[in-house]
């Protein structure tokens, strides 16, 4: 308390000093850009086919500005990997309602997309059951606030096919992973998407599609570096200790991506 006691007049000073500097400064980078937003803030593109995506699902109560970062980032490697191989497959394991789905199909169909987009998710229960490697460090949850947490992230494969069915492309796969992978075992892809939160499908996914993977292919991890989830980031780290990737990402808001 004193320490902060004692910063807090300095504090105060720099904070109008600056404040007065970016008023009347015609450079508008003191310390940062004061319009780097801008673009993002008003009628970008991708942020419009986000929000877009959220009224189609029925998410707009799920809007957060990380998640928005995180869907920012997701796009953008969707338009790569389409560029670097746009005659193979997508996959996504784990959708919920289908936001993302949603998403990165609006992006497939713009781009005359001819290839299958395969989504695989439980559509029941929620998340699978939870191992060692998914202890949150943080505190230890009780069996009903486990439980709450698994309904939680349920969803409905019929709601997802509403959801979805502008988009004659996609195929669903009802099922715990990695029940039905083999179904898509002669497959290749350009692009995986992996929510699903827990340690063990992590696993299975990275096993299964990461050699099914084209070079230049991306996988990109929505769960990476969240605390609740810690058995995401675990999974992708011991992954990728063993498998060549030609770049790894980690994003501040939550969520990396790799490549290839």
């Amino acid at each position: 308390m004193k320490y902060l006691v004692s910063i807090a007049p300095s504090f105060l000073k720099s904070a109008v000093k600056l404040w007065l500097i970016r008023l009347f400064s015609a450079l508008g980078y003191d310390l940062f850009d004061r319009n780097l937003l801008t673009s993002y803030l008003k009628g970008d593109r991708i942020r419009a086919r986000y929000s877009d995506s959220l009224l189609a699902t029925g998410m707009e109560w799920s809007d957060n500005l990380p998640k928005q970062l995180r869907f920012y980032a997701l796009y953008q490697m969707v338009e790569y990997a389409i560029s670097k191989n746009p005659n193979a497959d997508f996959a996504e394991c784990g959708c919920w309602k289908g936001h993302s789905s949603h998403l990165i199909a609006t992006l497939l169909n713009e781009r005359d997309f001819s290839g299958q987009f395969h989504i695989f998710d439980s559509f029941e229960g929620g998340l699978s059951t939870l191992g060692i490697e998914d202890q949150n460090e943080r505190k230890e949850l009780t069996d009903e606030e486990i439980e709450r947490q698994r309904k939680y992230f349920s969803s409905d494969i019929e709601e997802v096919q509403r959801n979805l069915s502008a988009f004659d492309f996609i195929r669903l796969y009802k099922g715990w992973i990695p029940d039905r992978f083999l179904e898509v075992e002669g497959r290749r892809f350009s692009f995986i998407h992996l929510d699903i939160d827990l340690y063990q499908p992590y696993w299975d996914s990275l096993c299964f599609f990461y050699e099914r993977l084209e070079p230049g292919g991306v996988m990109c991890f929505d769960d990476y570096g969240f605390t609740q989830f810690p058995g995401a980031k675990k999974a992708v780290d011991q992954f990728f200790k063993e498998h060549p990737a030609s770049f790894l990402f980690s994003i501040p808001t939550g969520g990396a991506f790799v490549i290839k």
